[in-house]
C-alpha cells in the first residue's frame, strides 16, 4: 500500500508538470495576462507535491524524524492559500486586489514570524500553529466564496466557476485534513486523512490542466501578421515617396530582382552607361550608396502594409 500510495505522488507530480509546461508554453500568447497569476500558483503546488512525497517516503519507507519538516509544510500551505486566492481574481480579470488578498498577504506574513518563534522556542506547544491555522482557513473558504459567488454574477465561463468551486473544496479539505492530522485528534483516522492527501493534490493538479488545457490558444499562435504588399503596389509606393521618374522606377525594379547592370541593359533595351546614369539618379533620390540599401528601402515599403 505504502509504495502504491508513492506510485500516485509520483503520478500526480507529472500532471502538475505538464500543467506547468502548458503555462509555459502558451504564456507568452496570454495579452490579457488572465493568468498569469496561475504560474507561480502551480509551480507552488508542484514543490508542494514534492515535499508531500518527500515526507511520506521519510515516513514510511525509511523511517526517520521529520518533525521540523513537517511543520514546515504549514508555511507551504499558507503561500499556497494567497497564490490561489491571487489566482481566483485574476483569471476573473479583476486587476486590483480584493480585501481577501490584502488581508491574506498581511496575514501570511505574521503566519511565518508566529510558526518560526513556535518551532524555535515553544516547540512542544503545538496548539500555537494550529490556533494561526483557523484565520488561514477563514480566508481560503470565505475568499472562495466570495470569488465564486462574484464569477456567477458577472456570468463568467461556466468552466471557470467550475474550476474555482473543484479547487476551493479540495484545497480545504485538504487544509482541514492536514489540520486535523496535526492536532493529534482521532488518530486512526488522521493516519488515513494523510494517506489520502495525494488523490486531493491529484484533483487539483487535474483541474490545472484541464482550465490551461481547455484555453482558447489561437490568440496565442494566430495573431494578426502585418500586410504585405505586392511588389508593384510597393514600387508605387516608393515612386511617389521619392519622386522617382519611370524609368528610374522600371531600374529600381531590375535592381530588386538582382540583376547586373549589363542584364539591366538588355533587358530594357538601352545602353550599359545609360544604366550607370539612372542608377546613380536613383540612389541619389533614395539617399542611398549600394544596390543593397534600394533594396531594403523597397523591402520595408512592402512589409509595411500601407497602400
Amino acid at each position: 500500500m505504502q509504495h502504491f500510495i508513492v506510485f500516485f505522488y509520483i503520478f500526480t507530480i507529472l500532471i502538475g508538470a505538464s500543467a506547468l509546461t502548458i503555462q509555459w508554453l502558451a504564456g507568452k500568447g496570454d495579452i490579457e495576462k488572465n493568468y498569469l497569476a496561475m504560474k507561480p500558483f502551480v509551480i507552488m503546488l508542484l514543490f508542494m507535491n514534492l515535499y508531500d512525497l518527500f515526507i511520506y517516503y521519510c515516513d514510511n519507507i525509511i523511517v526517520i524524524d521529520t518533525y521540523f519538516l513537517i511543520s514546515f509544510g504549514d508555511c507551504l500551505i499558507a503561500v499556497l492559500v494567497l497564490l490561489w486566492l491571487r489566482v481566483t481574481n485574476s483569471i476573473s480579470g479583476v486587476q486590483e486586489e480584493s480585501k481577501s488578498i490584502q488581508i491574506a498577504k498581511k496575514y501570511v506574513f505574521f503566519y511565518g514570524i508566529v510558526w518560526l518563534v513556535a518551532v524555535i522556542l515553544f516547540r512542544e506547544l503545538y496548539w500555537i500553529r494550529l490556533v494561526i491555522d483557523v484565520p488561514l482557513i477563514g480566508l481560503l473558504v470565505g475568499g472562495s466564496i466570495c470569488s465564486i459567488r462574484r464569477s456567477i454574477e458577472k456570468t463568467e465561463p461556466k468552466r471557470f466557476i467550475a474550476y474555482k468551486m473543484v479547487i476551493a473544496f479540495f484545497m480545504t479539505v485538504n487544509y482541514v485534513s492536514y489540520f486535523i492530522s496535526e492536532s493529534g485528534w482521532m488518530d486512526r483516522a488522521a493516519i488515513s486523512v494523510m494517506n489520502i492527501t495525494v488523490y486531493y493534490w491529484l484533483v487539483i493538479n487535474l483541474a490545472n490542466m484541464i482550465l490551461l488545457y481547455k484555453r482558447d490558444f489561437r490568440s496565442s499562435y494566430t495573431a494578426e501578421t502585418p500586410a504585405v504588399l505586392d511588389l508593384s503596389e510597393a514600387l508605387a509606393n516608393v515612386q511617389v515617396k521619392y519622386e522617382l521618374t519611370r524609368r528610374e522606377l522600371e531600374i529600381l525594379e531590375e535592381v530588386y530582382s538582382g540583376k547586373t547592370n549589363t542584364q539591366i541593359a538588355e533587358t530594357l533595351f538601352i545602353s550599359e552607361s545609360t544604366v550607370k546614369a539612372h542608377i546613380y539618379n536613383l540612389f541619389r533620390k533614395l539617399g542611398v550608396k549600394s544596390r543593397v540599401e534600394a533594396v531594403c528601402i523597397v523591402r520595408e515599403e512592402k512589409e509595411s502594409g500601407k497602400v
